[in-house]
This record gives structure tokens, sequence and C-alpha cells, in this order.
């Protein structure tokens, strides 16, 4: 993109809102990226055939350019999301790059480009030289970084909170039900605090039994309740600290409340991850019932969990950088 990674999107809006405004020709389009910008000739002819006409948002009429509805819809948003989504359905490997990180990330960019290289070759039938596909896989980074979906530190990606919402936010969109949709998120929720726990060296157990919060002097309970997450670490001459994670997104509040209350003389904090609405109705009914809960709760955003969760991959990549071999 022109303006490189920090100012490409708001450039490449910029370009769109100059052709609105001008309706140039092709050639004086050419000619005004060039000057505008200082490209080269070949730059700029790249720019206009892949990145405007090319991806559908440019077009001609009359021999003026103009922006086609796609455009004008993506100027009124201004969103990088919305337009991550138009050009990962115009080029092949935009999306591959966000799914293997999602399943893997942090990765280093010769792990990212040998996964993305041979997931491409399998899906497309490319043939491409090793230099071209080298080429073709920064361009798509670049392209990421600039609409903030991709993050790098060092030689190292990770997604951004804007691309974990929107992996979630898709797979929801696909969901047959609302219970399937529920579960979803739910479950996102779940392997992030899983992850989280495991990044600061707990022992980190996603749908813990309950009784494995508790210690082995008090009676076991006879019904097979879950944590959404336990975190666990014995510290010698310390005893064994503790933190128990419910996930509260709808549903059956007294249920979340009753298996805390189970583990609540045990852990250091019960964290619940709910929206504002839900951390009322659970503050006034722990208020209601004089719960012991109330001293050990917290409650925590799903906003929160992903800017975490980014967090995490970013120190994941920096704690291997500086302090490993």
């Amino acid at each position: 993109m022109i303006g490189g990674i920090g100012d490409g999107f708001a450039t490449y809006l910029g370009v769109l809102r100059a052709i609105e405004s001008n309706k140039w020709s092709r050639s004086d389009l050419l000619d005004w990226l060039i000057s505008e910008y200082k490209l080269s000739d070949a730059y700029a002819r790249n720019v206009m055939t892949m990145l405007l006409f090319g991806t559908g948002l440019v077009a001609t009429e009359g021999g003026r350019c103009c922006l086609t509805d796609i455009a004008k819809s993506l100027l009124e948003s201004a969103s990088p999301l919305a337009l991550y989504s138009h050009f990962a359905d115009q080029f092949a490997g935009i999306k591959e790059i966000v799914e293997i990180l999602a399943e893997r990330q942090p990765l280093d960019a010769g792990a990212l480009f040998s996964e993305w290289d041979s997931r491409i070759r399998k899906a497309t039938g490319v043939n491409w030289k090793a230099s071209h596909a080298r080429m073709q896989f920064t361009h798509r980074i670049d392209w990421l970084r600039s609409l903030s979906i991709v993050r790098k530190i060092a030689d190292s990606f990770y997604l951004s909170t804007t691309a974990m919402d929107d992996l979630v936010r898709t797979k929801s969109e696909r969901a047959s039900s609302e219970v399937e949709k529920a579960s979803i998120s739910h479950n996102d929720i779940e392997d992030k605090l899983r992850a989280i726990g495991e990044f600061f060296e707990f022992m980190s157990i996603k749908r813990a039994p309950v009784n494995d919060a508790r210690p082995t002097s008090v009676p076991r309970l006879v019904e097979n309740r879950q944590l959404d997450c336990l975190w666990a670490r014995v510290i010698h001459f310390g005893g064994k600290v503790q933190y128990a994670f419910e996930v509260q997104l709808g549903g059956n509040i007294a249920d979340a409340i009753e298996r805390l209350e189970m583990v609540a003389p045990f852990v250091q904090k019960a964290v619940v991850v709910t929206d504002d609405k839900q951390k009322q109705k659970i503050t006034d009914r722990l208020a209601v019932k004089h719960s012991p809960l109330r001293d050990k709760i917290v409650f925590l955003s799903y906003e929160d969990i992903n800017t975490v969760a980014e967090a995490v991959n970013a120190l994941k990549v920096f704690t291997r950088c500086v302090f490993h071999d």
C-alpha cells in the first residue's frame, strides 16, 4: 500500500476520496498518483491495476474514474475490517495467514511463510517460484498489518484483538442455532483464559472439575460440576495458589454463582467474564445472599480478555527474543 504499514489504510481512503472528487481519466489518475506520492511509473500502475481497479473498488464510466458502491460504503464506514474482508475475497492467501495465526500464534516469519506457502499451493495449485511466493506473502502480511489485523514484534507475527473478534463473529454467523452461537463465544474465551494462564506459568485447566479446586481434606462433592477454567500453582512452603474463572455471557446466573461458591474458600480470586448487565445481576444476588464470594469476586469483560490475549502473544515474542537463545 502507498504510505507503508503505518499510513497505508488512511492513504488508501485518501486516494478513493480524491478519485470521487476529481473524476479523473485513467491517465490523469496515474499522473496524480505519481506526483502526489512520489511513486515510480511502475509502482503507480501496479497500485491502479491491483488495488484500485483490480479490487472492484474503482471503475470507469464515460472515460472517467469513479467509485463503485462497495468503495462508497467503505468510505462511509472507514473500517479497516471492511477493507480486510473485501481484500480477503479478492486475493488468495490473505485469509490463510489469519487462519494459521489463529491456530498457533505467535509465529516467526519463516514458520509462518512455510505453512502459508504449503497451504496456498495445495489450495490453488499455483506453482510460484520461491522468490515470487515470498514476495506475494510479504505483500499480504504488509496489507494485514496496515489494516491492524496482524501485529509484528521483532520477526514474529500474531493477531490483533480486531482479528480475534472477527474470527469469532464469523464462526458465530455460521452457527445453526443460538445455543451453538453462545457455545462458540464461550469456548473462545475459555481457550484464551487457558492460554493466558499457561503464559503466567500456572497449571491452566479448561473445564476443571470443582473438586480439583478443593483440598483433599474437605469432603468430595458428588455432582460432577465444572469451572470454566482453573489456574493453579504450588508454591514451595507457601501452599497452593488458585484462581477460578467463570464465563457468564448469558444463561443461568445461579448455577455460575453456586460453582464459584463451592471453591471460594480455596481460591485467591474468583473471576467472572461477563458484561455490565450480567455483572450487576450477579452483584445484586451476592449482596442479597451475603455470600462470602463477594470478597473474592473480580469482573472482567470479553474485551478485557481479548486485550490481554493479544498482549500475551506480544510478550511471548519479547520473552523469546530477549531471554532465550
